[in-house]
């Protein structure tokens, strides 16, 4: 199977995975046959693209991390957990606390149990649902960036607690300034820097959670070099989770069409965490990133600097920015792959972009 963006899907297009509603209902069933009323539909519904299925891409199964019956119920939770939050039902997030850590529990089990897998994320997030979705996305990653760093199971499990419950905060600040399309007045963005302390400071006096969980939602937003928020705290004054989710949360945060900005490639968002290496972020826990994440995922079309046109079939670990590559019958020339990391014919090619 292989990723199609919304944009570009097409009538007569089978699902390759079983399409999931917001509230982890099923909207459309794996190996359904697309129509042109369900294109549209698909398309009402601000998802940013979904797995089909077809002969060329015969053979390419995206490995995940964690289940999807796992990933939906996770964000089914952090829906509920904030809503409740958002509108004072305190008593009905104290009991939900105890899902979440539940499933958090399960998180960090299949991450274990997926014995070194890297991360293969690409964007499936819907528009409206990106909140929650983005919450389980950085407890994931940073679940499996604190496996790769060899973290016993009872510190994985406060990592992954912090990493999905590391936006708590934004529940107290005004949906408006969250979503506004334009730049940040300075009063605004001084309101929005306050929201890892507000999410501190709510779980700690709600749940009594300890400063394992506490300080690193408050740190998220720190900087290597001193230049983050809200405390402008640097190198080893940031706990260690804080460093490993501050990299999970902006790499998925630019990967996703905000209304403030455009999303980027996962290979551009997996660049622009190395570049930062030493300002933004601290060296040695980009280099677990970059052991960890796959630059580019299984089943995404690609065209190489050659000109051909291909999918992206198998990753290797070793060489995670050199690929298999599955090449598109052309001019005359049959379906075959390309290793970007041992034909001694594609030494110099190299992914120009996704398509």
């Amino acid at each position: 199977m292989r990723f199609v963006s919304i944009g570009d899907l097409e009538p007569g297009m089978v699902l390759g995975r079983s399409f999931i509603g917001a509230l982890g209902e099923l909207m459309l069933a794996a190996d359904m046959v697309l129509t042109e009323g369900l294109v549209e539909a698909i398309k009402n519904l601000n998802y940013s693209g979904l797995y089909i299925k077809d002969s060329f891409s015969e053979g390419i199964e995206p490995d995940d991390l964690i289940s999807h019956e796992l990933r939906n119920n996770s964000v089914r939770a952090i829906r509920r957990f904030m809503l409740d939050i958002q509108t004072s039902v305190t008593s009905q997030a104290s009991g939900q606390i105890d899902d979440i850590g539940a499933l958090v529990e399960r998180i960090v089990d299949e991450i274990i149990n997926s014995d070194g897998a890297m991360v293969n994320l690409i964007d499936l997030k819907s528009f409206d649902l990106y909140t929650f979705q983005h919450s389980v996305n950085v407890c994931v990653l940073s679940c499996a960036m604190g496996a790769a760093q060899g973290l016993p199971r009872p510190r994985l499990y406060d990592l992954a607690l912090a990493a999905i419950l590391h936006d708590i905060g934004k529940v107290f600040v005004p949906i408006d300034i969250l979503n506004k399309p334009g730049a940040l007045t300075d009063t605004e963005f001084d309101t929005v820097k306050k929201h890892p302390a507000y999410g501190s400071d709510y779980v700690r006096s709600k749940f009594s959670f300890d400063n394992k969980v506490c300080m690193p939602i408050k740190q998220h937003h720190e900087r290597h070099d001193g230049g983050g928020y809200p405390m402008n705290l640097g190198g080893d004054e940031i706990s260690p989770y804080a460093r490993i989710i501050a990299i999970a949360d902006v790499y998925d945060a630019i990967m996703s069409k905000r209304p403030y900005h455009e999303a980027v490639l996962p290979s551009e968002a997996y660049e622009y965490i190395m570049g930062n290496s030493g300002t933004h972020f601290n060296p040695d826990t980009v280099s677990t990133f970059v052991r960890t994440v796959l630059p580019f995922p299984i089943g995404v079309s690609v065209r190489l600097s050659n000109g051909m046109v291909g999918l992206v079939y198998k990753n290797n670990p070793s060489f995670p920015l050199r690929p298999l590559i599955k090449i598109r019958e052309e001019a005359g020339m049959p379906e075959r792959f390309i290793d970007l990391s041992k034909d001694s014919g594609a030494l110099d090619v190299t992914i120009q972009a996704f398509l």
